[in-house]
Formats: structure tokens, C-alpha cells, sequence
């Protein structure tokens, strides 16, 4: 899995980052237009997300995602079962640079908010509710496979202030940074 999640950064990094005349870009070229919508599919380490893209002109694009996961673990001895659930909503914009007619970049920078629940099973159980709220940037790179169909991947990070609340023995809050959230895309456009 390192070396997937290696290939998929190395992508995003280059395709993004690297000058146009390098891979080839013709500056009119876009496969995107004005008014054009799209879904998103994100799947990563332990969670899956989708949302729609929704194209303010050819390069620019408002982009909102629902992520989340569930996972539960049964236990024996001191440790019980846990149940665990999270759901996070990102919304911000998106900018693409085609490189050709068939491999673009991108990158977003937006706002997130996310709630988690954790049980947490044994002698002494506990439950824990989990809010945090920040932004978050993302560069990305994808293939159009058609033109209505593309797949690639994306390196997030993210910047969070985060409140936890443990049942029956108070709360606690602070910061959060995410550095290394890799994930496999997936998009439709229409």
C-alpha cells in the first residue's frame, strides 16, 4: 500500500506542479465548461466520500464532499468491543490545469467540519463524541478515461480545531494537522 500511495502523491505533485510547456499544454484547452456538473468518488485508508463539482468556468470549479467510515472491532479480556463512525463535509473551490487533452491537475482549498463517535467496550467503557472544524488544500491529478469518465488520485492536509467530549469525564479541545490523507478519485461529469 506504501507504494500506491507513493505513486498516487508523486502524480498529484507532478501533474499540478509542473509548467505547462513541459507536458505539452495548449492554453485553450479545457475539457470542461461554464455550467458543467460532476459527482466525485474518494475512496483512502479507511474511509470513502463523494460529492458534486459544479464548473464556475472552464478551470474553476465549487467542489462539496461528503466523507465518512464506520468500523467496529469485537475484544476479548481488557479490551471490549469497539464502534467507531465519522462523517466529515468539505466545501471549497477547485482549480484545474489541463495538460492536453486528457490528463489535467488540481488543487482546492476549502473549509471542512467533521463529527465522530467512538465506544470504546470493557471493564471500564466510555463513549467519546468528536468535533472539529478548519481547512483544509488538496492537489490532485486525473485521467480522462472518456470524456465524461476519469480516475486519479490526491494528497490532502488539513488544519482543524477539534473539541472532545468523553462521557462522564469532561471534554478536552485543541488543534489538529493531517499531512498525509491520500486517496484514489474517481469522477463523472455531465
Amino acid at each position: 500500500m506504501g507504494s500506491l500511495r507513493t505513486s498516487v502523491v508523486l502524480t498529484a505533485v507532478v501533474a499540478a506542479l509542473a509548467p505547462a510547456p513541459l507536458l505539452g499544454q495548449r492554453p485553450d484547452t479545457s475539457a470542461f465548461h461554464r455550467g458543467q456538473w460532476g459527482v466525485n468518488f474518494n475512496i483512502g485508508s479507511g474511509f470513502v466520500g463523494a460529492g458534486l463539482i459544479h464548473f464556475r468556468n472552464p478551470t474553476r470549479a465549487f467542489v462539496l464532499d461528503l466523507g465518512g467510515s464506520v468500523a467496529t472491532s469485537t475484544g476479548n479480556g481488557q479490551f471490549g468491543a469497539t464502534n467507531s463512525s465519522a462523517a466529515t463535509l468539505s466545501l471549497g473551490g477547485r482549480r484545474y490545469h489541463p495538460f492536453g487533452d486528457r490528463l489535467f491537475g488540481f488543487r482546492t482549498l476549502g473549509i471542512e467540519g467533521s463529527f465522530s463517535h467512538v465506544f470504546l467496550g470493557g471493564p471500564s467503557p466510555n463513549t467519546q463524541n468528536r468535533w472539529s472544524g478548519g481547512v483544509f488544500g488538496e492537489l490532485g491529478a486525473g485521467w480522462l478515461v472518456t470524456p465524461h469518465l476519469a480516475v486519479g488520485g490526491a494528497w490532502r492536509l488539513s488544519v482543524d480545531y477539534t473539541r472532545s467530549n468523553v462521557i462522564g469525564a469532561g471534554h478536552n479541545s485543541g488543534w489538529s494537522f493531517a499531512l498525509g490523507q491520500v486517496r484514489l478519485t474517481g469522477q463523472i461529469y455531465f
